[in-house]
């Protein structure tokens, strides 16, 4: 079959089924560990015990579900459509309706978790003492379970031919909504709102006043750092207010980036293939970058992988770019690869500790870069010869001296904090 007999079919070429399907098992590839690193190494770390992280954990398990199911089905599916030449898709009619019920309920979950965990910032950064009634332990099972139950009952709808029906399209050679129902593209449209548009509306809204509040703290900080520094020249010099100062703005700042992470992420991988979707059936080519009649199922087709390279990427902007869960990470490995933290000492990767958020009650204990062992502060002053070290007074939680004793530049490892 010729890429002519392919355009008069409404099929994309072979060279994009092939490709497409290549990336789906890449992508299934890497998503898959990666989000079942996530899945195991969160709860693990006893300190990150909290509802963001479980709801971080759900996303990462519906993403999980879709690596291995949906996206080495639709591997397979696009395989044959190669090696059939178009004839013969992989699904019968019932198969077809399964896979596009199972595909959307994962798809709904995935973005009603993204959903829940904005809302979730939002209710700590905008009430952070009822934080702990809105988000207990049974409510955050309750709200993880409403989730994957609305999904369900979501796509029931259309399954079940009350509204809507699914049905195989030829043009896309994918399983999808059928649009030759009396309802038209009605069940499109709606659930298109409700699945994608609501939950988008929801992250945009939570993130901005996450994002306001984050400017206003740091407007504030700048105002009373600046008002300290004038009394500190008629006062005892006192640092103490600096460390907090600077804490807070590093956080507005990673907030700042991980937001426009997300959102960029979130918008680029989710909305073209979505607005390709609606106009497949009024628009049968297009221009795309200077090609007048570019074919839209090829288009359609090719963007795909794009919107599949969320499950792999996700996890990388939700988790990577916090230092707990980046910590949570190199903790988990280590216990199956004790030389892993060496490894990364070797690439000069930063060990911080990072601050803990105001939903955990636990504080995290210090580990070095050089060593996968916990230090001790008691066994540091055991050990010092006070003829050739020197020792600082360091205060305690409750602001009392005393307590752990920190060794000299030379001698001291290099430890990320002394808290126990």
């Amino acid at each position: 079959m010729t890429s002519e007999d392919n355009d008069d079919k409404g099929s994309a070429p072979d060279w994009a089924i092939v490709l497409t399907a290549v990336t789906a098992v890449i992508i299934a590839i890497l998503g898959f560990f990666g989000n079942l690193l996530t899945i195991l190494a969160l709860p693990y770390t006893r300190r990150l015990r909290h509802s963001a992280t479980y709801l971080v954990v759900n996303l990462a398990v519906a993403e999980g579900i879709f690596c291995v199911t949906i996206l080495p089905i639709s591997a397979a599916h696009l395989f044959t459509l190669y090696m059939t030449s178009g004839m013969r898709p992989l699904f019968d009619t019932q198969g077809c309706n399964v896979f596009v019920f199972l595909r959307y309920v994962n798809i709904q979950a995935e973005l009603l978790s993204i959903a829940a965990i904005a809302v979730n910032r939002c209710v700590l950064i905008a009430v952070p003492k009822k934080y702990p009634q809105v988000f207990s332990g049974p409510k955050t099972a309750i709200l993880i379970a409403a989730i994957w139950l609305c999904s369900g009952f979501l796509m029931l709808i259309p399954l079940l031919k009350i509204y809507g029906e699914f049905t195989y399209n030829h043009n896309t050679d994918e399983c999808d909504f059928s649009d030759n129902t009396k309802y038209g593209q009605g069940p499109r449209k709606l659930f298109l709102a409700l699945g994608f548009l609501l939950p988008c509306v929801v992250i945009i809204v939570s993130y901005s006043y996450i994002f306001y509040k984050a400017r206003q703290s740091s407007v504030k900080l700048q105002s009373r750092g600046s008002s300290l520094v004038k009394n500190t020249d008629n006062s005892s010099s006192d640092t103490r207010p600096t460390r907090p100062k600077e804490g807070l703005r590093s956080r507005d700042i990673r907030i700042a980036r991980t937001i426009g992470v997300i959102f960029l992420a979130f918008l680029l991988c989710c909305t073209p293939v979505s607005v390709v979707h609606y106009l497949d059936s009024k628009v049968k080519s297009c221009a795309v970058f200077g090609f007048p009649q570019f074919h839209m199922p090829t288009l359609l087709l090719l963007l795909h992988p794009v919107y599949w390279a969320q499950y792999c990427i996700n996890i990388f902007i939700y988790v990577f770019m916090n230092k707990q869960y980046r910590d949570a990470y190199v903790h988990y490995i280590s216990r199956w690869w004790p030389n892993f933290k060496e490894v990364v000492s070797r690439t000069k990767f930063k060990w911080k500790e990072e601050p803990t958020s105001g939903d955990s009650r636990r504080q995290s204990r210090a580990a070095t870069p050089s060593s996968g062992s916990r230090f001790n502060v008691r066994k540091f002053s055991k050990n010092l010869n006070p003829k050739n070290n020197t020792l600082d007074s360091m205060e305690s939680h409750h602001g009392q001296p005393g307590t752990p004793k920190i060794l000299t530049k030379s001698e001291t490892p290099n430890l990320a904090d002394t808290r126990l």
